[in-house]
Order: C-alpha cells, then sequence, then structure tokens
C-alpha cells in the first residue's frame, strides 16, 4: 500500500469519526492531495500551512454536515441549524396554551435561549417572506408561518421571535405548500398547510389540510395521520394544558381527536357534530386551560362539542337560533364572548355580542350592537375587554369594547370602502396588554397568494401596528 493510499484511509477514517455522515469523495481527494503537491524539503512554516489546511478542511467536512439545510420548497439554505434539518419529513401514522386564533391565555416564559432548550439555532428571514399564521407560547416567544420567493414558486417558511416580536430568525419548516387566507374552503382539500400553533418551545403544529408535528422546537417536522381518520382534512387546532386537539371533517361530520402535546398519540372522540348542509362549512375550536369548545358553521350555527373532563360531549352552540353564523372566544374557563350575525339569512339584524359566565352553559345578549357588517374573528385578552375583526362600511376593521360590549370604538382601518376585504385570521391575545393578528388582502386564492400582514398591539388592543420582519 502506498504512502498516498494509506493517507487517504486514514483521512477518510478520521474525517467519518467527526463528521455525522462520511466525507463526500471530492472533498477527500481534495484534501488527500495536499501532502503529494509537497516535496521532501518544504520548509516547516510551509509545512504548517498545509497541515493548517488539512484541519481547516476536516472542519470543513464537519461543518457542512450541521450547517446547512435546505429550505422546504427548493429556497435558500438556512445556516445554523441541525443537520436532522436537512433530510425531508417522513410520513407516520400513528393552539395556544397560547394559541392566537382564540384568544390564548399567557403560558409560561421558556427559561434560558430558544436554542440552549434544543430548538434550531435559525438564520436569516428569507427575503419576501410574507405571513400566514402566528402563534404565541408566551409574550417573548413566537413563531410565524408563510411563504418566502424560490426559484420556481413561493416556499413554505416559519420564522420565529424569542424577544416579543422585536426581531426575528428563519427556522426549518414543513416540506409541503402552504395555503394562504386562512382555513377557507380550499384549505380543507388538497395538500398544504394554512395555519401554525405552538404549545410551548417545543412542540408545534402546521396542518390544514394536511397535519405535521415538531417536538424539538421546529428543527425537523413529520407529517402525520390520524388513525381513524386518515383521509379527514384537519380545519381547527389548538393547545392547551398540556394536551392538543385537531378538528377533522371526516365526510358528513366533524370530529375531533387529541394527543398529549409532546407525542403523537392521537384519540378520536366519539362525538361528532353534523357538517351542515351549506356550501362553506367552517369549525371553530377554542381551548382555555383544560376547558373547550367547538362551534360548527354552514351559514348558520350548525352544532357544537364541549370539552368536559377530558371528553368531548355534545353542547348547544351559542345562536343555534339565530339563522346567522356565530365566532367564539374565551378569556378564561368560564368567560365566553361570541359575535353572532342575527338573522343574515331571514331578517338582518346586525352583529350582536353574547356573553357567557358559566363556561358556556348559558349565554346573555349584550345590548349594543357590534359596529361591523360581518365578523371574521373575536379575541378577549380578559372580562369585560372584547375585540372583533371583520368587513365595516369604511373598510376591513378591528372594533373593541372595554365595557363587556356596552359601548365599542374601531382601533383600526385597514384597506379602503369600494375596495377587497381584508381578511383576519389568528385574532388573539397572549396576555391581557399583547395580541396578535394577521390581516390578507383579500384578493388571490390558495399556493401563498392570499398572504398578507402580522399585526401587534401591546397596549391592551387600543392601537396596531406593523411588524415588520427582517430587510422590510
Amino acid at each position: 500500500m502506498s504512502g498516498d493510499e494509506r493517507f487517504d484511509r486514514e483521512l477518510r477514517s478520521v474525517l467519518h469519526d467527526l463528521a455525522a455522515d462520511p466525507a463526500p469523495d471530492w472533498l477527500v481527494e481534495r484534501v488527500a492531495s495536499i501532502p503529494s503537491h509537497a516535496s521532501a524539503f518544504t520548509p516547516r512554516r510551509s509545512f504548517m500551512r498545509i497541515a493548517t489546511a488539512l484541519a481547516a478542511a476536516a472542519v470543513l467536512v464537519v461543518v457542512a454536515g450541521v450547517v446547512l439545510i435546505t429550505r422546504p420548497g427548493g429556497g435558500p439554505p438556512i445556516t445554523g441549524a441541525p443537520a436532522a434539518s436537512a433530510s425531508p419529513s417522513t410520513q407516520a401514522t400513528p393552539s395556544p396554551a397560547a394559541s392566537p386564533s382564540v384568544a390564548p391565555s399567557a403560558a409560561p416564559a421558556s427559561s434560558g435561549s430558544p436554542a440552549a432548550s434544543g430548538a434550531p439555532a435559525g438564520g436569516p428571514v428569507p427575503a419576501g417572506f410574507q405571513a400566514v399564521s402566528v402563534t404565541f407560547a408566551s409574550p417573548d416567544l413566537g413563531w410565524v408561518l408563510g411563504t418566502a420567493p424560490c426559484a420556481a414558486q413561493s416556499c413554505t417558511s416559519i420564522v420565529r421571535t424569542s424577544d416579543g416580536g422585536h426581531t426575528w430568525i428563519g427556522i426549518p419548516a414543513p416540506r409541503t405548500p402552504t395555503i394562504g387566507g386562512g382555513l377557507a374552503a380550499e384549505a380543507q382539500v388538497g395538500t398544504g398547510v394554512s395555519a401554525l400553533r405552538f404549545a410551548d418551545p417545543q412542540n408545534g403544529w402546521a396542518f390544514g389540510p394536511d397535519l405535521w408535528a415538531t417536538h424539538d422546537g421546529g428543527a425537523t417536522w413529520q407529517r402525520l395521520s390520524i388513525p381513524g381518520a386518515s383521509s379527514a382534512p384537519v380545519v381547527a387546532l389548538e393547545a392547551s394544558a398540556g394536551s392538543v386537539s385537531a378538528v377533522l371533517f371526516d365526510q358528513s361530520v366533524v370530529r375531533v381527536a387529541s394527543s398529549p402535546v409532546g407525542t403523537d398519540n392521537w384519540r378520536l372522540s366519539t362525538t361528532t357534530v353534523s357538517i351542515g348542509a351549506g356550501p362553506v362549512p367552517s369549525a371553530q375550536l377554542v381551548l382555555s386551560g383544560s376547558s373547550g369548545w367547538l362551534v360548527e358553521v354552514d351559514r348558520t350555527v350548525v352544532g357544537g362539542a364541549r370539552l368536559v373532563n377530558g371528553a368531548w360531549v355534545a353542547w348547544t352552540a351559542p345562536c343555534a337560533s339565530v339563522v346567522g353564523p356565530a365566532v367564539l372566544a374565551a378569556s378564561s374557563p368560564t368567560e365566553l364572548v361570541a359575535a353572532c350575525d342575527v338573522g343574515l339569512w331571514s331578517t338582518p339584524q346586525g352583529e350582536h355580542l353574547y356573553v357567557s359566565h358559566d363556561g358556556g352553559t348559558t349565554f346573555m345578549q349584550t345590548g349594543a350592537l357590534v359596529p361591523l357588517d360581518g365578523a371574521a374573528e373575536i379575541a378577549s385578552p380578559g372580562a369585560g375587554s372584547v375585540f372583533v375583526a371583520g368587513t365595516a362600511s369604511q373598510g376591513s376593521a378591528i372594533v373593541g369594547s372595554f365595557d363587556g360590549g356596552r359601548t365599542w370604538q374601531t382601533v383600526l382601518i385597514t384597506g379602503q370602502p369600494g375596495t377587497p376585504a381584508a381578511l383576519f385570521t389568528d385574532l388573539g391575545f397572549t396576555s391581557s396588554t399583547q395580541g396578535v393578528a394577521i390581516t390578507a388582502s383579500g384578493t388571490g386564492t390558495g399556493n401563498g397568494q392570499n398572504v398578507g400582514t402580522l399585526l401587534m398591539t401591546r397596549d391592551g388592543g387600543r392601537t396596531w401596528s406593523k411588524v415588520a420582519f427582517a430587510g422590510q
């Protein structure tokens, strides 16, 4: 065996031990050729340069295995993330404590930095990133699902903040298309995700209609299939009190599946709700502590279910007899609010607020009308404080009440009269002062076209401002 061959074998062995994967042939050959170019009379300083080059090449092999990951969908690489993120997510068959779509309760802030707790270190925010869905696990720690331009099409992307939305980094995302505009009809069929929820720094889900999960802070994602409903689209998902629940449209019924947040041990409830006969069914899931509520709307309120002592049971949803749709939010296990479009499909009487102080057993109507033509989202950071997003005569708007619905004021106007209405999604509060919402232009459908802007409030909903990501 020649000296070069022995050197080549020894180099491969050393680099194999240092790297997660064997060094590529081209790199080993390039490094192995370095000594052959040095004569027996190479000066000591030159020899040290060769030794330094060998060490640097060995480091390069190791770094090449752990630093670069390909952005799902063929986008630019993210630097600084674990090598495991580079492998495609695998098919498996097996929010929020704070999930902003339904007025989440604040979860405890994690100790230490996300990277220290096992989350991916991340890299730059992709150029051209646009928001689709937002979730916060604490006032500091949040994530946004969105899209960014790629070589041939838009790519699914996720960005993370650990300082309450002041700065952001890019982290790995599921290898699947993103559907913009919320969980509309196009998000109930086909393939892709349209919403994101995290229960805590480690456990998160991207869904609608597919279901993907991460249990390492987003370093890796795995596509899931819920036993007993593998082909049913997931149309809503929230996590609270150590459990995650998903709502599925399974042919003619709405079903609920639940799992502990740290595992993928999904179990279907035996309680089902009718989908209804209208053209565009939609389901809303609200969790607060260990309590939960499901409302199915198909033009009007069709039915509901309630989480009691860990089991979903039949429940008469609010506004089931008003001949119109409703949206629901909870600020605690006992305090609920519902905005109902009374008589929309019979004798229109406008948007009314209904309030429950007993966990949804009874609801009472407040006197003042909600000053919107139609309600799309509702949130309540605390008793007496309510915010509703929807369409108004002056454009799309968020209106707020600070006295339990007796009086209202407009806190945000977006768009102009006569232009397509903005779409509001993920309106909710992580604390009594910090809230979020996504607003999109209302034009385009699917495949990342219906994407838009992240809005935040830091004064309890009185003022809202656009969140700028890196480079925006």
